[in-house]
């Protein structure tokens, strides 16, 4: 067998992260000894539930994919809490802060973004900003803002993005009056249109948001602490707080240093390999590939799984072409949809909307050539797995467009008459053959739960139904466990398992299953009871090496495992 290799990977992030774990699953281990950097003194946790952690809705632990201890067990050496500060190419050395160094035969960048800080009069003092300034991007962040909120009373959020209004929420939870200043006319205009972003912006206001549109912030004032700002139309706001939330940039300084080819981002080929040096990779946000970057997840799990297929050679030929930018968020508890163009740009594209600004409501497709080449989905997401599978497979659109917008009725007798001439998205069934809904059902340990949950919302997968597995002994969940606050365990308690059910599209369901087999491998009895229902049966997914089994079961029937 050939000697290992060393691979070093730089972040800890969501893409490094989703990297070591996805070359870990194809066995890279055999082929490398892994090391890892990463920034924060932590294992690997999901940042888009920093948010939730800021709002009160999740505790710090919940929100944890990779403990510490997970990288000891995996064998991965893991540098937690240190900064690379330089790259010798010519001597392939990794140098990082307290003197540490690593050679590499393959160097992974994974760095992500830094926050974006505009030039603000006053934002800074000797040693940093003002008392009660704050970037929002890591959980150290998060733990900042949420200690000097428990004493303060207002707040203002500059930037009227998705990050900007979940930091908006949480300070809205814990008490705060909150201001959102935002330079663009509307909020989250990356994403929407401006009829979208009104709906949005009254939506937001109704729960207490407060808006400064179109308007930039000038200084910041206070004598050590801030106690105020000025805005660029000349009005002011006093705060206690101010939380910046202005975008974020590609974080590239080392690579730059190093000499790799940097534009917005580090340069990468469809080999996810850098254009002028082979050996270093990158993913994630700090990679551009074919002159687009990507601040979201997806995007970089993807890369993930290419470039673990190539390196561990399940797949030495996997090539990444690109993602879509579909994106299924929740904004403030607001469903959004947004996929491909939010404007038409040739004049012979079909552009169709929808719009109930009193219920939050606002649908928009865009068609071009009789595909659909982008849709906003607002408040109501009835029919996005519908527009989903049109976008990404790209199928020609119905006869009728609308049917885009809203669920078809299904086929009824002509004597028989609607009970309202147009009901409401939601109450208009999927004609049979058109949902391609599927019930992918799991019984999950309750020691797994809180790390399955959090895997599968990475996927955008947000909505599930639980309950308890009825059964007895270990089946059923008996655990030995210690009373609160005992150094040993002094009997049993009874944690139930889950039965947990999620309803997806049946595009998404592979993915899906893969996540929850991922996170619940663990050799135990009960492990592998997965099933995936359609309308006319049921298929078990087993884990073991039984391979797939199929069988059929009344659709009402109870599954009892």
């Amino acid at each position: 067998m050939a000697a290992k290799q060393r691979l070093v990977v730089i972040g800890n992030g969501m893409a490094g992260a989703r990297f070591v774990e996805e070359l870990v699953a194809r066995n890279g281990q055999e082929h490398f000894d892994i090391v890892v950097f990463g920034d924060e003194p932590y294992g690997n946790y999901n940042r888009i539930l920093l948010s939730s952690v800021l709002a009160g809705s999740h505790e710090t632990k919940d929100i944890f994919l990779n403990s510490l201890e997970w990288y000891q067990e995996t064998g991965v050496t893991l540098h937690a809490g240190v900064c690379v500060e330089a790259i010798d190419r010519s001597r392939n050395l990794v140098f990082a802060a307290g003197g540490i160094q690593e050679h590499y035969d393959r160097l992974v960048f994974a760095t992500g973004s830094r926050p974006f800080v505009p030039p603000i009069e006053g934002l800074t003092t000797t040693g940093g900003f003002l008392h009660g300034i704050f970037v929002f991007r890591t959980l150290d962040d998060a733990f900042q803002i949420i200690k000097h909120a428990a004493n303060a009373r207002k707040a203002v959020v500059l930037g009227g993005g998705l990050l900007g209004l979940e930091a908006a929420r949480g300070l809205l939870n814990r008490g705060l009056e909150v201001h959102v200043v935002e330079l663009m006319l509307h909020p989250m205009a990356v994403q929407l249109d401006p009829p979208a972003g009104e709906v949005l912006r009254t939506t937001l206001e109704g729960m207490g948001i407060r808006f400064h549109l179109g308007k930039s912030i000038k200084a910041a004032t206070g004598d050590g602490k801030i106690d105020g700002i000025q805005l660029s139309d000349g009005g002011a706001e006093s705060c206690d707080m101010l939380i910046i939330s202005a975008g974020i940039r590609p974080n590239v300084d080392v690579a730059k240093q190093a000499g790799l080819a940097v534009e917005r981002a580090i340069v990468v080929g469809d080999d996810l390999a850098c254009v002028n040096d082979p050996s270093i990779h990158a993913v994630g946000e700090c990679a551009q590939h074919r002159g687009q970057t990507y601040g979201l997840v997806a995007p970089g799990s993807e890369q993930a799984k290419v470039l673990a297929d190539r390196l561990s050679g399940a797949n030495p030929h996997a090539i990444y072409a690109g993602s879509n930018t579909s994106t299924t968020l929740k904004v403030m508890g607001v469903d959004l949809v947004v996929l491909g163009q939010k404007e038409p740009t040739a004049e012979t594209d079909q552009v169709l909307t929808y719009a109930e600004p009193r219920r939050g409501k606002y649908k928009k497709v865009i068609l071009r050539e009789g595909r659909l080449a982008g849709a906003i989905l607002l408040g109501d997401c009835s029919t996005a797995p519908r527009l989903l599978r049109a976008f990404h497979k790209q199928e020609t659109v119905p006869e009728n467009p609308a049917e885009l917008l809203f669920p078809a009725r299904p086929n009824k007798p002509a004597n028989i008459a609607w009970d309202e001439p147009s009901p409401t998205a939601s109450q208009w069934p999927l004609p049979e053959g058109e949902a391609s809904l599927k019930e992918v059902i799991a019984v999950i340990r309750p020691e797994r739960w809180i790390k399955t949950k959090l895997k599968v919302e990475s996927l955008g997968i947000t909505d599930f139904t639980h309950h308890r597995v009825v059964g007895r002994g270990r089946q059923r969940g008996l655990r030995f466990l210690a009373r609160r606050g005992a150094a040993t365990g002094t009997g049993f308690r009874y944690l139930p398992k889950r039965m947990v059910s999620w309803i997806v599209p049946e595009s998404q369901v592979e993915s899906l299953v893969q996540t929850i087999m991922e996170t619940n491998r663990t050799g135990q009895i009960g492990d592998g009871k997965i099933f995936v229902m359609p309308l006319d049966g049921v298929m078990q997914i087993r884990t073991d090496e039984s391979g797939v089994e199929a069988f059929q079961t009344p659709e009402k029937e109870l599954i009892t495992l």
